[in-house]
């Protein structure tokens, strides 16, 4: 292994890593663009022996950052990570720490109160479906979100949606 490239190498990771996180796979798709796959493997060994690459951590951290900031919720959390070619089993790991730090729910009831506060409760079935299909896209599961809705719609509106009128 040629020492003057292995050390560009760690340079570049040590650059990349110094602006944002990365995961495994992200590091080594930009660390293959300079040299082969055995000087890469070998720096990415370095880099975590040094722990500054963790697939666990950085899983845990991205999702945490975005049920908190962000409102999102495991679905699309899991489909972010992937596409960042974090394993499925750090994926796994940081959405069951994150279910035990927030909830069940990963958060929906408080996005589903910070949200409603700027924009106000749904008024009519419209706005109900509005909602429902915007927490979809966040990654909501539907029987989160209708357990979540339950309890903060009025009466009056649920039993317009349910009566379909």
């Amino acid at each position: 292994m040629d020492d003057s490239t292995q050390n560009r190498l760690l340079k570049k990771g040590f650059s990349l890593l110094s602006r944002r996180a990365y995961s495994r796979g992200e590091l080594r798709t930009k660390l293959l663009k300079i040299a082969d796959e055995k000087m890469v493997e070998a720096v990415i060994k370095r880099l975590e022996q040094l722990m500054l690459l963790n697939d666990d951590d950085y899983a845990y951290n991205f999702s945490l950052s975005r049920v908190g900031r962000e409102g999102w919720g495991p679905e699309k959390i899991k489909d972010a990570l992937i596409r960042r070619q974090v394993p499925a089993s750090a994926i796994s790991i940081a959405l069951d720490r994150i279910r035990a730090e927030v909830g069940n729910d990963y958060g929906l009831a408080v996005y589903l109160n910070k949200y409603c506060g700027k924009k106000g409760l749904p008024e009519d079935s419209k706005s109900i479906r509005n909602l429902i299909t915007h927490l979809r896209r966040r990654g909501y599961p539907s029987d989160h979100i209708y357990g979540a809705l339950k309890h903060i719609l009025p009466k009056a509106v649920k039993g317009h949606n349910e009566t379909g009128d």
